[in-house]
C-alpha cells in the first residue's frame, strides 16, 4: 500500500491523538498533520498549495469557531488546482439526518463516515 497524506481536523485532542496513533499503525500513513481548528487547517492549505502533495483529509463536522460544514464552505472558494489534489472524508456521530444528507450532497465530501473512525471502513474507501 501506498502512503498517503492525511490532515486530520478535529477540536478533540484525545481524538487527534488517538486517530493519529491508529492511522500510523495502520501503515496508512507515516505522518498525520493535525488541527484543532477548521479555520487554521483552511489557512495551512492555502499557504501550501503549490507543496501540497495528493492529501486525504479527515474533518470532524461538530466544532466551535468552524464546523465542518462552514469549512467545506470557505474550501469550496480555494482554486480548484487545490481541490484536485485533496480527498475529504467528514467524520460525525451525529444521527441528524440532515446533516447525513448535507454531508453526502456536497460535491466536496467523499463520504460521511461514522465517529469513532474504524480504519478498515477508510482503507476500504481508500482502496
Amino acid at each position: 500500500m501506498n502512503f498517503i497524506n492525511i490532515i486530520l481536523i478535529d477540536d478533540s485532542a484525545f481524538d487527534l491523538f488517538i486517530y493519529e496513533k491508529l492511522l500510523i499503525k495502520s501503515g496508512i500513513t507515516r505522518t498525520v498533520k493535525t488541527f484543532n481548528s477548521a479555520r487554521e487547517a483552511l489557512k495551512f492549505l492555502i499557504s501550501e498549495e503549490s507543496a501540497l502533495p495528493q492529501t486525504v483529509i479527515l474533518l470532524d463536522l461538530q466544532m466551535p469557531d468552524m464546523n465542518g460544514f462552514d469549512f467545506i464552505d470557505a474550501y469550496a472558494k480555494v482554486p480548484e488546482g487545490l481541490k484536485n489534489k485533496i480527498q475529504i472524508f467528514m467524520l460525525s456521530s451525529t444521527i441528524d439526518s440532515r446533516d447525513i444528507e448535507k454531508a453526502r450532497s456536497s460535491p466536496y465530501i467523499i463520504d460521511l463516515l461514522p465517529k469513532p473512525l474504524e480504519i478498515e471502513v477508510l482503507k476500504n474507501r481508500l482502496a
